[in-house]
């Protein structure tokens, strides 16, 4: 009975001391597990030991900052702006041009075989005496426009030495009318007046005009001469094949003296003798 209880105290014994054997030796292998990798969490029923070992220093991945020279600026782009259409878009092209003006054609001027120009017989054509032309009537016949048909000059008598004249000329203007043009001459030896407006007074053919004068300074010392005065280019009726007189008045508001005769007034005219 003693030696049952003494090989069961034995046997635990040893239980026990391979236990301790087997606790001591595993705990060595925590701990050099441990010290092979510090950050493995180690779970053991042992008091928890407090890690005192410092943690490797991190590296940073961002990029070092390499210092620079002081920033340049750059003046703004005046490019065209690049399309950003998708492709297979054609873009067109918007133009800012104004539409070029369509070009008229010009309507050519009939001519005859002289290469003046021909005009209907309503047309009334403002002429200088002298210059011809030639258009032509509603029957086709030519009228020499600008021709001269007759020419004359009244003169006045004050029985001094200053007096007027009044030439005039005439000139087929159209089919119906022809230009009277009536040009009035101061003849004197030493002459002084000032520009004086409606001085001279013109009827021709029921129409009347009242011109300037103006200014005349003559010594006379070279003799007798003729100093314009003022000009009118009237129009009046006349057709072809027609015998007309026209009355032609001319007044001048002298109102002054000359060789010691008082004249207020210078006159001259007559009837205009044309046959178309």
């Amino acid at each position: 009975m003693k030696n049952n209880r003494t090989t069961a105290l034995l046997m635990l014994l040893v239980f026990l001391l391979v236990v301790a054997v087997v606790i001591i030796f595993l705990t060595g292998l925590d701990r050099s597990s441990a010290r092979d990798n510090p950050y493995e969490t180690v779970t053991s029923t042992a008091e928890p030991v407090v890690a005192t070992e410092t943690p490797p220093p991190q590296t940073s991945t961002e990029p070092a900052v390499t210092a620079t020279s002081a920033p340049v600026y750059y003046p703004a782009s005046t490019a065209a702006p690049v399309s950003t259409a998708s492709p297979g878009s054609a873009a067109v092209p918007v133009s800012t041009a104004a539409p070029a003006a369509a070009s008229a054609t010009p309507t050519p001027t009939p001519t005859d075989a002289d290469g003046n120009p021909l005009f209907s017989a309503q047309d009334l054509i403002p002429v200088v005496p002298g210059a011809t032309t030639a258009t032509a009537d509603a029957s086709g016949v030519s009228i020499p426009v600008g021709t001269s048909i007759g020419s004359g000059s009244f003169r006045s008598d004050t029985g001094t030495g200053l007096n007027i004249h009044a030439d005039w000329s005439a000139a087929i203007n159209s089919q119906n009318s022809v230009d009277i043009t009536v040009t009035v001459y101061a003849d004197c030896y030493s002459l002084y007046t000032t520009a004086t407006p409606g001085a001279l007074n013109i009827a021709l053919d029921g129409q009347y005009v009242s011109l300037a004068s103006p200014a005349i300074e003559r010594d006379g010392t070279g003799g007798a001469a003729s100093v314009e005065i003022n000009s009118r280019t009237f129009t009046v009726p006349l057709v072809s094949g027609e015998f007309r007189e026209i009355p032609l008045d001319v007044t001048w508001l002298y109102r002054g003296t000359y060789s010691g005769v008082e004249l207020d007034t210078i006159e001259c005219g007559g009837n205009l003798v044309l046959n178309r």
